[in-house]
């Protein structure tokens, strides 16, 4: 059984694949399987995925699959890892050469289930470095309220086997939805405050695109399946925040860059004026900044006018540009 899997789902990365393996190849730690799925992609992408299973039979398994989704591919591999532990890579970004080593030496040494870890955003305008939005609270809720990527983490693969865990499909936000409710089934999570995960930004990505992309609305589907997730639980401080950093603030953004957006502006005050009118009384929200804040009680407010005036596209994009 190899220490870690690496599942890499690809669609139309022949500009990027190599640098994303290479990252991979030239690890610390080599004891580790790669399950890569090419996800349809029409361009050179299956080509290079051939090459490096030429150089490395023994380390890739290689799926190829009709064109269904980023969720879809990542479903398929997760029916094929066989590594104690697991890390999810899109196929345009690339790691840091010591990420499997010290990650799984961490999770081995503090009985860990999930590790989470820094990264970067490597960007046309330069370079951002991300911290912890909260990094004085309690390991849990801290994994629940930050990035929902699967990317900056390492798992058990355990985790995913017992518990029959799966990407939801058909959407985008499907992190967002499934990321955060992994903490229900462990307290086991630990920290490395260092950036071992590089982001690559590039045109293209859904949550960049200049025109309205229906698909935004999944941001529904993955509020409700929170909802339904946490309900009943310890986090429901955890959840309303949520709410009001992916729902009220990010998609508020989101949809502010599209004339289409603006009914969806006013059904998100909507949702939060029926689910959490008093959303500014949570402890989580009175440590944000006080940019973020006025936008939130503007965008609860419904004033788009002045939301459109203050928070314009090159602002929006600089403030929450994410992988899509």
């Amino acid at each position: 059984m190899p220490k870690i899997s690496v599942v890499i789902p690809v669609y139309n990365s022949e500009e990027y694949l190599r640098q994303c393996l290479d990252s991979i190849f030239c690890q610390t730690l080599q004891d580790f399987e790669i399950i890569i799925v090419n996800d349809g992609s029409p361009d050179n992408s299956q080509a290079i995925i051939d090459e490096y299973c030429s150089l490395y039979p023994e380390k890739i398994v290689a799926i190829k699959q009709a064109n269904a989704g980023q969720a879809a591919a990542r479903n398929r591999a997760l029916e094929h890892i066989s590594g104690e532990y697991l890390m999810f890579v899109d196929s345009d970004d690339y790691i840091e050469p010591g990420t499997f080593e010290r990650t799984c030496n961490y999770a081995d040494e503090n009985g860990l289930d999930i590790v989470c870890f820094l990264w970067r955003e490597i960007m046309e305008q330069g370079i951002r470095s991300h911290t912890w939005e909260f990094p004085h609270i309690p390991e849990n809720p801290r994994y629940i309220l930050n990035t929902p990527s699967p990317c900056n983490k390492i798992y058990k693969s355990s985790l995913f086997k017992n518990h029959n865990i799966r990407f939801a499909e058909n959407y985008i936000y499907e992190d967002l939805a499934m990321i955060p409710t992994i903490a229900l089934y462990t307290e086991k999570i630990g920290f490395i405050d260092d950036c071992l995960y590089n982001y690559v930004i590039h045109t293209g990505s859904t949550m960049t695109q200049q025109k309205y992309n229906k698909k935004l609305q999944s941001i529904y589907f993955a509020m409700d399946y929170l909802e339904e997730a946490f309900k009943d639980t310890k986090y429901t401080e955890e959840l309303e925040y949520l709410y009001i950093e992916h729902l009220l603030h990010y998609a508020t953004l989101r949809y502010l860059n599209y004339a289409e957006g603006k009914a969806d502006i006013r059904r998100i005050a909507d949702i939060m004026k029926q689910k959490y009118p008093e959303f500014y009384k949570n402890k989580y929200f009175k440590q944000m900044g006080i940019k973020v804040k006025i936008f939130c009680f503007l965008a609860f407010s419904k004033n788009i006018f002045i939301l459109s005036l203050i928070f314009n596209r090159k602002e929006a994009v600089k403030c929450l540009i994410r992988k899509g």
